[in-house]
Parts: C-alpha cells; structure tokens; sequence
C-alpha cells in the first residue's frame, strides 16, 4: 500500500511523525500551555468581535479555566488589521480579541497579541492561517510550552491542522460550532487545502496583499 502513496502523501505522513514526536518532547520538557484562537474577520463596527469570533473566544476562555486550574496558561490571538471588500477593520483582530478576553477578566500579561506579530512577523503581518499556525508555533517553542491548544471553526479544522504540521506541531483541537459560519466546507476542501498541501506561496500572498489595509 505505502508504495501506492505519492510523494506528497509520503511527505506529509513525514512531517505528521516528526510533529507527533515535537508534541512527544515538549509534554516530556515543556511548561503551561498556549491557546490559540483563531481570530475571524471583518470586525463588528471595525473595533469588536463579531459573533463567531466571539463563540470562539467564549470557548477559549472556558478552555483557559480548564486548564489554569493545574498549570500556566498563555492565549495567543492572531491577526493584523484586515480589510474586506474595500473596508478595514479600525483596529488589528488580535487587538480586539485581545480586549474582549480582559473584559472577561483574563489577565493582560497572559495574553499574546499585535506584541507576538509584530515580534515574529514584523512588517508583513498575519494575515492567513499559515501566517496564524507559524507565529503560535514560533511562541511555542520560544517559551517551551508543555501543550497546545487551537480554538476554530469546524470548517477551517483540517487546513489549521496541516498549516501546524508543517511548522512542527500538533495542537489539541477544539471546534467552536456557530450558525452560520464564515468558512464554506467545500471551498475548504477544493481550494484550500491543495494550496496548503503544496505549500502554494504565490496563492498565499495574493490572500496576504487582498486582506492588507492599503
């Protein structure tokens, strides 16, 4: 059968097992836990969550709760300033990820957010879930986390999942279900994730240079 694979497969099943055993060590070394949220534009009145980004919080944070209980604890919440359809967000979706979690009382200070993409990403900012899943597994690494945790929409599972692999890692998924939600399954599975499995970079910067502010 593995000799039926194509070479594509057989790569990804390589970089699946060599993630799996980063998991392995950092359980072994590792300290706290890191949660990403996946943050989802365009924002309410350019400043707020709208409300799938908002279930996805609500479960972060629930999440954050679970876990502080016994360990560290550290969100990461992605996201430059978007912009859709010709209008920008006023603020970047970290920023105001990053805001609604301190109103619900989590702590500043444990919360990355434009300081992690400004940090790792610099001027080019994050702005697709390659841009997301790098940063996060940039701070896991950095900071020798023990365990890592992703917080998305049910559609965008897989693409998240592959986009963590490649950089080294394998998150703990947790899908935040919500009515009608902004990433459409099909276009996942026909357009997205062939250009995640084949490391696409033009297609990845035309998402980048159509979602920048200009």
């Amino acid at each position: 059968m593995e000799n039926q694979r194509s070479p594509l497969h057989l790569l990804w099943l390589e970089k699946y097992e060599k993630a799996l055993k980063n998991m392995e060590n950092h359980q072994n070394s590792g300290n706290g836990a890191l949660i990403e949220v996946a943050a989802q534009h365009p924002l309410k009145e350019g400043k707020y969550p709208a409300d799938e980004f908002r279930t996805r919080l609500d479960l972060g944070i629930k999440i954050y709760k679970d876990l502080s209980q016994k360990q560290n604890v550290k969100f990461y919440i992605p996201g430059s300033r978007h912009q859709e359809n010709g209008k920008a967000d006023l603020v970047s979706l970290s920023e105001a990820g990053k805001q609604y979690l301190v109103l619900q009382g989590i702590p500043a200070e444990n919360i990355f957010a434009d300081d992690a993409n400004d940090e790792i990403m610099g001027e080019k900012g994050v702005y697709n879930s390659t841009d997301e899943c790098f940063v996060t597994c940039s701070l896991f690494e950095k900071h020798n986390f023990n365990n890592l945790h992703l917080v998305c929409s049910p559609n965008q599972m897989m693409r998240k999942m592959l986009c963590y692999i490649s950089f080294g890692c394998f998150p703990n998924i947790h899908t935040a279900h919500f009515g009608k939600m902004y990433h459409n399954p099909i276009n996942e599975i026909f357009e997205c994730i062939p250009k995640v499995l084949e490391n696409n970079q033009q297609e990845q910067n035309i998402t980048r240079n159509s979602r920048r502010p200009q």
